[in-house]
């Protein structure tokens, strides 16, 4: 059985939830009409970020708070656009991190930005158990491309644009692209990491089960988003030493997230005495 909360029973989350979702609404429209906008937009988060020192996540603060003796890589598995590499860049700004990315247009837009940079390797593959090719399918509309919205079934990334969320949708003006992506393991990667950030839209499991060797011989700080979506996930990191721990704003504690974090830290015994929150 449901029950309202207090802002639910006096008329005001139901509003603001609207609102928000219109804003929204409104935002994808203007994107979809405007595409030549989006470069321009994603420097100014960049830059502002950098300006402000704000990480796209309040957890990757807690990489601050890593001992500075850690020599390992920093290793972004699902780099998107980016943002985990911004935001480690903060608090690490000499770290050696290794980012992977499947769809090959978003990986080779960050080899373009930068190859100036020889601290930062991408490579354009996703992690998986095993070997592998799959085609990803990424939706545009009116020229805009969704990268966020690609999928591995051909339907949903069709239909998640439509007259709920964009205003005076024409379904002729979809578009799906589709693009051959490939998948190797972690441990073929015969990478030494010091810390982990999985977030593959809901494939964690497949990643960590194709690095259990790295993980037993570095026990890498692992920042996994929707740790208990798949407990399979759960009982093998378990199983290699792992303990859930949450970021608070200013220290990492033993136990599950804060309902505000979507992520979960994982650390060993080993780690965290070092980080001294044993």
């Amino acid at each position: 059985m449901h029950t309202k909360s207090a802002s639910a029973a006096n008329g005001c989350s139901k509003p603001a939830g609207e609102a928000a979702l219109s804003i929204r609404k409104l935002l994808r429209t203007v994107q979809s009409e405007l595409p030549f906008l989006k470069e321009a937009k994603d420097q100014f988060y960049r830059h502002s970020r950098r300006l402000l020192r704000l990480p796209h996540e309040r957890d990757f603060r807690a990489i601050a708070h890593f001992p500075a003796a850690w020599r390992g890589s920093y290793v972004d598995v699902g780099a998107n656009h980016g943002q985990s590499i911004e935001s480690i860049l903060l608090f690490r700004p000499s770290a050696e991190i290794v980012s992977f990315e499947a769809n090959p247009n978003l990986a080779n837009a960050l080899i373009r930005r930068y190859r100036a940079q020889p601290s930062i390797q991408i490579r354009p593959i996703g992690l998986a158990s095993a070997a592998g090719e799959f085609t990803l399918y990424v939706p545009s509309y009116r020229g805009f491309v969704y990268d966020g919205l690609a999928s591995l079934d051909r339907h949903s990334a069709e239909t998640w644009i439509n007259e709920k969320t964009v205003y005076w949708f024409n379904p002729t003006k979809v578009t799906i692209e589709q693009v051959a992506c490939k998948t190797e393991t972690l441990d073929s990667q015969k990478l030494r990491p010091s810390f982990i950030k999985i977030d593959v839209q809901g494939l964690e499991y497949e990643v960590v089960l194709g690095g259990i060797e790295t993980l037993k011989a570095c026990e890498p700080v692992l920042l996994l988003e929707d740790l208990h979506a798949d407990e399979r996930t759960v009982s093998l990191v378990s199983e290699l030493g792992y303990e859930e721990y949450n970021f608070d704003g200013s220290r990492l504690r033993k136990g599950a997230h804060a309902s505000t974090s979507q992520n979960s830290f994982l650390i060993t015994a080993a780690r965290a005495r070092e980080l001294g929150v044993i």
